[in-house]
């Protein structure tokens, strides 16, 4: 299974960057995504991970740091993104 680490600053540079690869690796089966590393996220970057999650495979959140956790919660997205994970 590909993995996708997402960088300490996930703004939108950083989800415009990710697309092209998010595109290429999601599939029938969930994608993994690796959230340790992220110290800030912005909407663009939720807006993705929200988008990549209502595929048909989904992804897979592992490690989600500390404030990406919050940042979800802020945004009331912990469903879509953190309750499959069991977060």
């Amino acid at each position: 299974m590909q993995t996708i680490t997402l960088p300490s600053k996930c703004d939108r540079a950083a989800a415009s960057a990710l697309i092209p690869e998010f595109c290429d690796a999601l599939g029938v089966s969930p994608l993994a995504v690796d959230a340790a590393k992220v110290e800030r996220i912005g909407q663009a970057m939720l807006q993705l991970l929200v988008s990549a999650a209502r595929t048909e495979g989904g992804i897979a959140l592992a490690n989600p740091s500390e404030a990406f956790t919050a940042a979800v919660r802020l945004a009331g997205l912990e469903a879509v993104l953190l309750e499959e994970a069991g977060r």
